[in-house]
């Protein structure tokens, strides 16, 4: 009798435990995902502080704008600073951070994070800077040392375009700074709009000394929203009241016979264009479009006139053009030139001759294009023959002197330049000394950033000019929102909430990880609960000739299961406290690349702890309820005689079909696979080893069933006629190593196998090293005699003797 007790409470201890190791896993695994949750989400908080929207435009535009935003809508705070995207170098030591955020701020700024504004103010000729902790030690730099930040200096013209600058040395600035102080890796020192989860490094300068240092004063690039919730509107609807052309890269000039309209781009875009075109046409008035371009060389014969701009306009619709001897002038056709009358005299040209027109084509790299041209007629220098106003804002043209103090971005060859080409930039300045149509220029220099330079129209009816500005103006601002000119308020907090749950659930996923331990910790459980039933058998057999019915007996056993798998439950909750302290410690630390940051803490809340004790309660119930279920349908005989027998789940037919229809889906899950992509593959493969687990498991009980009938004639035989003896624990232990199978079998056919390849890619490797190394054009060194240590010293010595490139750019491309 002891013997028994000592037995029936070692049983119900092995499924108090049973019920504590599910419910904990269940739940830790429930926490894991709520705390990855919560801990991105405070993140977020942390990065934006108050700012619920932002702007970031490519282009640069008004600081009053904030101001202009906030008095369309005064619920807003509205914060302007500029940002860049650059690098930073330690001037003594050398070190290098690359992905460094320049931010131009002020005290406003600071405010958005309830936060001390840096101390940003100049002293002597040193300009200061505030770095973030993880930009200091990337550096490895202390307060009062100086640095060399880099960054691309911004351009409206696009560098592709004949007039951008995309050479390094044209394109990128460095400023020497000094650290006057460090800010924690918290709120400002934080601070990012795009929704990951890696400290960034910022850098922090006063925004009129980095406005100054840009060329760019008063102007910004990004405004910061704060919104309060109770009398704020939509920013965007304020943005578009407050923006100007200005604010859009444009510009009106009104002179007074005409308004024209042109970009600070150089080029205006093309829906841009074709707005103001279809604008001018509904409002009725006369439009010229115009675009020019520049003419290395204009050639008549032996004569020849270096760097001259071209007009490609049509001719009477705006403006006046006479010829020399004061005719009206000629509108130009298709292969037809007009030169102005300074052009045509220094050339020699008359009327008939053939002019000759070399210019650049802006493309991968610079060409030279030639095209002859008849010319019908010598314009009078006057009007549009004299008119430097056709001629947009060249870069590096425009602003300089005389024409040797040209610096575009091109190459131009000055000593071509004469004293009489001279003359005529002080006289004329950029005036076109030649004429084609409108149709001619278009296909000769369209690009894909535009085809017109400026339009110029004319008075509306019944209006003058001063008039027709502010009518277009006013119709131009509708017409072209803000949204046109890469110009929106982007609800950054609202995106960064929704990306801090992750495209990855990780309650889900460490719920698939742990799947396997929840399942057995359930089957365990249902095998220990039948082995105590067994072992009291003549128990409900004693009850069940008394006169108990099964559902009295069932309810009995049940409500022992009720308080063990409570109990469990309850001790299982403190177990998924730990299990969820671990793997958020795993993910901080190890497994940091899984979720990109080591700031990860535990959250706990009722609702994840209440559910993973109600899920497990019901899975073990069920599992317990199914045993006793079976056990009531046995004999009351065999029950007083302590011979229970189980048999295999389902009868010999049903698991037939079961099994077979089971393998036919697995067979349709394989022919899927070959037309399936990467992500439905997954989801077949795993289908198809669900059947096939399904089949193999009835058919080892159909199996079972038959050799029951067989006789025992061998060793090996005698254990499987053992196993069949009570199939139906025999099946469930064939279910738990099955299944833990099918996990390591899944797992290691996913997992990769090209083990030359990680070692290659590995930055910790030799091989990484050598990737580096190649990648960077450095093929002279073998790779048997590559190392660390000979690598450093090469590329310290002057780079690799076969790429031609420095060291500090093989280094830097290694360091990313």
């Amino acid at each position: 009798m002891r013997r028994s007790l000592t037995f029936f409470w070692r049983i119900h201890l092995s499924v108090l435990l049973g019920v504590a190791v599910a419910t904990a896993v269940l739940t830790g695994a429930l926490l894991v995902g709520d705390s990855v949750r919560e801990s991105l989400r405070d993140l977020t908080l942390d990065r934006l502080g108050d700012i619920d929207h932002a702007l970031v435009s490519d282009r640069f535009f008004r600081t009053d704008l904030a101001r202009d935003v906030e008095a369309a809508d005064g619920g807003l705070t509205v914060v302007p600073a500029v940002t860049l995207a650059g690098s930073a170098v330690h001037a003594t030591a050398g070190t290098r951070a690359s992905r460094v955020a320049i931010l131009g701020v002020d005290s406003r700024f600071a405010g958005l994070f309830d936060a001390n504004a840096p101390d940003l103010a100049r002293r002597g000729a040193a300009t200061p800077f505030v770095a973030n902790e993880s930009l200091r030690s990337e550096l490895n730099a202390r307060v009062g040392d100086a640095v060399l930040l880099s960054f691309e200096l911004p351009g409206d013209v696009h560098r592709e375009s004949l007039f951008g600058r995309d050479g390094i040395s044209e394109s990128i600035q460095t400023v020497r700074v000094r650290l006057t102080g460090v800010v924690h890796d918290r709120g400002m020192g934080r601070f990012g709009l795009r929704p990951r989860q890696r400290t960034p490094l910022n850098a922090f300068v006063s925004l009129p000394l980095l406005q100054e240092t840009l060329g760019l004063p008063g102007r910004v690039n990004m405004l910061l929203v704060s919104q309060d919730t109770q009398a704020a509107g939509d920013p965007g609807l304020a943005l578009t009241r407050a923006a100007t052309l200005d604010d859009l890269g444009l510009a009106m000039r009104v002179d007074a016979d005409y308004l024209a309209v042109e970009s600070t781009g150089f080029l205006l875009k093309p829906h841009v264009a074709n707005t103001v075109l279809g604008l001018a046409d509904e409002l009725g008035m006369p439009r010229m479009a115009i675009l020019t371009y520049l003419a290395n060389t204009i050639r008549v014969g032996d004569r020849v006139l270096p760097y001259s701009t071209v007009a490609a306009l049509d001719v009477g619709s705006v403006g006046k053009l006479r010829l020399a001897d004061g005719r009206p002038g000629p509108v130009p056709g298709e292969g037809e030139v007009l030169l102005n009358a300074w052009a045509a005299k220094d050339l020699h040209a008359g009327t008939g001759d053939a002019v000759e027109l070399a210019y650049f084509e802006a493309g991968p790299a610079l060409s030279t294009r030639h095209v002859t041209l008849r010319l019908a007629g010598v314009v009078a220098m006057e009007g549009l023959g004299a008119d430097s106003l056709l001629t947009p804002a060249f870069p590096g043209l425009h602003d300089a002197e005389d024409m040797h103090a040209w610096d575009p971005p091109f190459p131009v060859d000055l000593t071509r330049i004469r004293p009489a080409d001279e003359a005529y930039w002080d006289a004329y300045r950029a005036a076109p000394k030649a004429i084609v149509s409108s149709a001619t220029g278009q296909r000769l220099w369209r690009s894909r950033f535009g085809s017109l330079t400026s339009v110029r129209m004319g008075p509306a009816p019944g209006l003058d000019a001063g008039q027709s500005a502010d009518r277009f103006r006013s119709g131009l601002r509708e017409a072209l929102p803000p949204e046109s000119a890469g110009m929106a308020f982007q609800p950054v907090r609202k995106q960064g909430l929704a990306a801090s749950s992750g495209s990855t659930d990780f309650g889900g996923l460490f719920v698939g990880f742990s799947l396997f331990l929840i399942v057995s910790a359930a089957l365990l459980v249902g095998l220990l609960f039948r082995l105590g039933v067994e072992q009291r058998a003549d128990e409900v057999g004693v009850l069940m000739a008394s006169g108990f019915t099964a559902g009295a007996i069932r309810r009995r056993f049940m409500g022992e299961a009720v308080w063990l798998t409570g109990l469990g439950g309850l001790l299982g909750l403190a177990g998924g406290l730990a299990y969820g302290w671990i793997m958020i410690a795993g993910l901080r630390t190890w497994w940091a690349p899984a979720v990109g940051t080591g700031e990860l803490a535990l959250h706990v809340h009722g609702s994840g702890l209440a559910a993973g004790y109600l899920i497990s309660q019901v899975v073990v119930l069920f599992t317990i309820l199914t045993t006793v279920r079976r056990l009531g349908r046995m004999p009351v005989r065999a029950l007083l005689s302590g011979a229970v027998h189980h048999a295999a789940a389902g009868s010999g037919r049903r698991l037939k079909v079961v099994a077979i229809a089971s393998l036919g889906l697995a067979s349709a899950c394989l022919a899927g696979v070959p037309r399936a992509g990467r992500e439905a593959a997954i989801a077949l493969f795993f289908g198809c080893g669900t059947f096939l687990l399904i089949s193999g498991l009835c058919a080892l009980s159909v199996w079972f069933q038959r050799k029951r009938r067989t006789a025992v004639t061998g060793i090996w035989r005698m254990g499987v006629r053992n196993s069949a003896r009570n199939p139906g624990r025999s099946l469930l232990c064939a279910s738990l190593i099955a299944c833990a199978c099918f996990v390591v079998v899944a797992v290691g056919a996913h997992r990769r196998t090209d083990a030359g390849r990680d070692a290659l890619n590995s930055r910790t490797s030799g091989g990484g090293r050598i990737s580096a190394h190649r990648r960077n054009g450095c093929a002279a060194l073998p790779r048997s005699r590559f190392d660390g240590r000979a690598f450093r010293a090469g590329v310290f010595r002057g780079g690799c003797p076969d790429s031609g490139r420095g060291a500090n750019y093989a280094v830097s491309r290694i360091a990313r």
